[in-house]
């Protein structure tokens, strides 16, 4: 009579690895982008400088910003990338199959306030944390970009890109803000002009 439990017992034994939860993996997959423009419909990109809204001492963010998106869309594009100071270079030799990137940058930088729930000491031994301010560098790009048609003129696409980061540093740089904030107007901009994968995460449930 004692057979039957020595066998439901083995089973469980033997069941209990398959049943035993494991942890979820992340895994990173390229996605790919959607173009705006019909593949294989131009030959050249012509970035020209960007006009400066809010111009920074000591920093051409516009100019900087042309050289930043020439040498991304060089990575990506088959084709020829070219630089010009201003968009009306590029318009005005009516070429064909040529896009034009042109537009304005605007960056800001200023202190505000906000809360900081960390190392602040207790008001009394049985009340709940108490609320500081911290004082943190805020920084803002505006960019506001058109693709033209260097044949026409038409403008082809047009984005707002609004970008913000905060920093402990009361004293960052526009170097190193520039640097992040641009590389996100570069992640929208570049599947969309062309058709470049994107670098997506995604969680696989393991059972």
């Amino acid at each position: 009579m004692k057979a039957p439990a020595v066998v439901i017992l083995a089973f469980a034994i033997g069941a209990g690895p398959a049943c035993r939860s494991t942890a979820d993996q992340v895994i990173r997959i390229d996605l790919p982008g959607v173009s705006a423009f019909v593949a294989g419909s131009f030959d050249e990109v012509v970035v020209t400088d960007f006009r400066e809204d809010l111009p920074l001492p000591d920093f051409r963010a516009g100019r900087e910003l042309r050289e930043y998106l020439a040498a991304e869309i060089e990575r990506a594009f088959r084709g020829t990338v070219t630089r010009l100071d201003a968009p009306e270079e590029a318009l005005s030799g009516g070429r064909e199959r040529v896009l034009v990137l042109a537009g304005s940058i605007r960056m800001a930088t200023a202190v505000r306030k906000a809360l900081d729930m960390k190392n602040v000491p207790l008001d009394g031994p049985f009340k709940p944390p108490g609320r500081g301010l911290v004082e943190l560098c805020h920084w803002t790009m505006t960019v506001d970009l058109s693709v033209l048609s260097a044949a026409d003129g038409a403008t082809l696409y047009h984005r707002r890109f609004e970008e913000e980061r905060d920093y402990i540093d009361l004293e960052k740089p526009a170097e190193f803000a520039f640097s992040e904030l641009s590389a996100r107007v570069r992640g929208r901009l570049l599947p969309v002009l062309l058709g470049s994968s994107t670098l997506e995460t995604r969680t696989l449930l393991v059972r």
